[in-house]
């Protein structure tokens, strides 16, 4: 049995997806210290790890993606984070006696732990992965639509030179080695992604994006839906039979009221019954009248809510679009921030639903879309296609038996030198 710190953002997005595999690794007899907010040290625990709180927020919610001056700055956030925490947990990693470290890709500090420790470490990518070596194979993509800064004045003057990406992280390189002293030659891989010689994936390679650019360290897992611990209280019994079109836009950036307005619309004389899960600060009086039957709450259980859905309107994050597709529902997919463009665009081109471009689409444009993809069997047969990918690529099994032999190995050439 080893000691293994897991270290993840305090999001649901990045913490609920990593549960199975907590589970599977201390199945497996992996003794599990998992560092995240307090609000999720319940699901933690039942997952059967030991929990640790993260000292303060870290505060990622309050940073959207979009533009070169926010990847500085989040890059500048994330940096100044691992400083802090690393500082923070050194101490208690060395007396617990931590044999090896997996870490979110945006845990910085994990790598950084795992480095002063001399101890082996794995990244576990919670969003849609995304690396350097895409930029090489299509600099134009990679700049609009994974940095979203096709407005931006250094792209728009450098558009077409294959080199742009290369120019702009030379120089985010210069100015974070001047006020971090961390030496990269890249920032996305190194700082983003906290790339270590095993990477785990949670989808298939088949579904995710320029595949082709990632290497035999990326360790493509597929995806499982894992138990959820938490109670809930939806009136199912409320369902009336209906077709059902779910819609939520995450747990970040989902103060919308004008879209999920824009959604009632569209659907108020069609023939479904809508659910939407709006978060906590929209309330009723800011939606105006609902149609028929419509289930308006802040919270719900997704995955066992889209069983029982025909259509699902998305932010496309990526723990959405992946139960979708394990659930074969079709998807309407409206991104709103950084990697949920790429979600978009992955389901695009599978052919398992549509992407709205505009961040504001009207009722018609809504209603024609969701239309679409529930009565065209082409969009429900190509998410079949994708889930019996993901479920081929063996799941937290796999990557659990991964990450335990990696460590073994690791730790053994170590003693050996």
């Amino acid at each position: 049995m080893s000691r293994v710190a897991f270290f993840s953002v305090d999001m649901h997005g990045h913490v609920n997806p990593t549960l199975g595999l907590v589970r599977k690794l201390a199945e497996k007899g992996e003794e599990v210290l998992y560092y995240s907010g307090e609000a999720f040290r319940e699901r933690i625990e039942a997952a059967g790890a030991s929990f640790a709180a993260y000292k303060e927020p870290l505060g990622f919610g309050t940073h959207d993606g979009g533009g070169i001056e926010t990847f500085l700055v989040t890059a500048d956030f994330i940096l100044g984070r691992s400083l802090t925490v690393t500082e923070a947990v050194l101490d208690d990693l060395r007396a617990w006696g931590t044999d090896y470290i997996v870490h979110d890709a945006f845990c910085h500090w994990g790598k950084e732990a795992a480095r002063r420790l001399g101890v082996p470490a794995v990244s576990l990518f919670a969003n849609f992965a995304f690396i350097d070596e895409m930029a090489d194979l299509d600099p134009a993509f990679f700049m609009e639509n994974v940095l979203r800064a096709g407005d931006d004045p250094l792209y728009v003057k450098n558009k077409g030179q294959t080199d742009v990406f290369r120019k702009l992280t030379a120089k985010l390189s210069k100015i974070l080695y001047l006020k971090y002293g961390v030496r990269t030659d890249s920032v996305i891989n190194d700082i983003f992604c906290g790339k270590e010689k095993l990477n785990v994936v949670p989808t298939s390679r088949e579904f995710q994006l320029y595949a082709e650019a990632f290497d035999d360290s990326y360790l493509f897992a597929g995806y499982e839906i894992g138990p959820r611990t938490e109670k809930s209280e939806f009136p199912f019994e409320r369902l009336d039979g209906r077709p059902l079109v779910y819609i939520a836009l995450g747990t970040i950036f989902n103060d919308a009221p004008e879209f999920y307005a824009a959604c009632l619309r569209a659907f108020a004389e069609g023939d479904a019954q809508l659910v939407l899960s709006v978060g906590g600060s929209v309330g009723p009086e800011r939606l105006g009248p609902l149609p028929d039957g419509a289930i308006v709450l802040p919270y719900v259980p997704q995955a066992e809510v889209l069983k029982r859905a025909s259509a699902f309107v998305t932010h496309g994050g990526a723990n959405s679009i992946h139960e979708s597709l394990c659930l074969e529902v079709p998807t309407v997919v409206v991104p709103r921030s950084f990697d949920q463009f790429m979600g978009a665009i992955a389901v695009e081109r599978a052919g398992a639903g549509i992407y709205l471009r505009e961040p504001e689409p009207t009722a018609e444009e809504l209603a024609a879309a969701v239309r679409a993809v529930r009565t065209d069997p082409s969009y429900r047969e190509a998410c079949g296609r994708i889930r019996r990918t993901l479920e081929a690529a063996g799941g937290h099994e796999r990557a659990a038996e991964a990450i335990i032999a990696y460590a073994a190995s690791e730790r053994g050439e170590a003693l050996a030198r």
